[in-house]
């Protein structure tokens, strides 16, 4: 709120209030008293999403450690690009497919 309120170009619509949370994904790193309090899940009207999709990459991404360990700073970035360019790109096919797949049931 206080870097709406010091903001000129920002507002805080009237009577709006923030309920704070932790991600599912983190919740469970902190205190189990936060798991109750701060999960999304028993939060009425919360939606669950998955934003903490980097999180989830670094298992796809560890194969490319031993490899970038010696690059240069610039070929790291450029491998790394491209690990991150594969998977997005196999997520659009899946997803097409998918809803091919989903096409097809539907209409056969």
């Amino acid at each position: 709120m206080l870097r709406f309120r010091g903001n000129p170009f920002l507002s805080w619509p009237e009577g709006l209030e923030m309920v704070r949370a932790i991600g599912l994904f983190h919740v469970h790193g902190h205190v189990d008293e936060f798991y109750a309090r701060f999960t999304p899940s028993f939060i009425p009207g919360a939606g669950q999403v998955d934003g903490e999709i980097l999180e989830t990459l670094w298992s796809v991404l560890n194969i490319s450690g031993p490899v970038t360990r010696r690059q240069t700073a610039a070929n790291r970035q450029e491998t790394l690009d491209d690990h991150m360019n594969d998977s997005n790109w196999k997520k659009i096919v899946g997803i097409g497919e998918a809803c091919l797949s989903t096409f097809i049931n539907t209409f056969s």
